[in-house]
């Protein structure tokens, strides 16, 4: 598979973006801000871009967002249960308390961003029914 000029230059971008978002505090609005930007940027392409492209492979259960929806209830049904159950954390940790752990290095922060930032390209790119997922045009 040859990589194009401009997937390099997307790679980098999000490379450098997850640099930056790493290098925020948790929970204060340059942090916020940069979660937030990717998230509506996501949003916005998976709404002009899938409706119309969506190859029938990718749905379940008639709907192509039922994935997507399954582990969304998925991973809020375990933060809850593990919130309502009483222990410690290391009894029973919460993805959140997961990703702190994670988190405190530097550049594992960066990575984690930079794979849900991917995770983000491959979700637009499976709607997109494009063979490969980071040409987005």
């Amino acid at each position: 598979m040859k990589v194009s000029a401009r997937q390099w230059l997307w790679l980098a971008a999000a490379c450098a973006y997850s640099l930056g978002a790493a290098a925020t505090t948790p929970f204060t609005w340059p942090a916020d801000l940069m979660t937030a930007l990717p998230i509506v940027a996501m949003a916005v392409m998976v709404v002009v871009r899938w409706p119309l492209r969506t190859p029938p492979r990718h749905s379940v259960a008639g709907h192509p967002y039922v994935p997507y929806l399954a582990l969304f209830v998925l991973f809020t049904g375990w933060e809850l249960f593990n919130y309502l159950v009483h222990g410690s954390r290391s009894d029973h940790p919460t993805f959140s308390s997961m990703a702190d752990a994670v988190n405190r290095f530097y550049a594992l922060k960066a990575l984690m961003f930079l794979a849900w930032l991917s995770f983000g390209w491959l979700i637009v790119g499976l709607g997109l029914g494009s063979e490969t997922t980071g040409d987005l045009r």
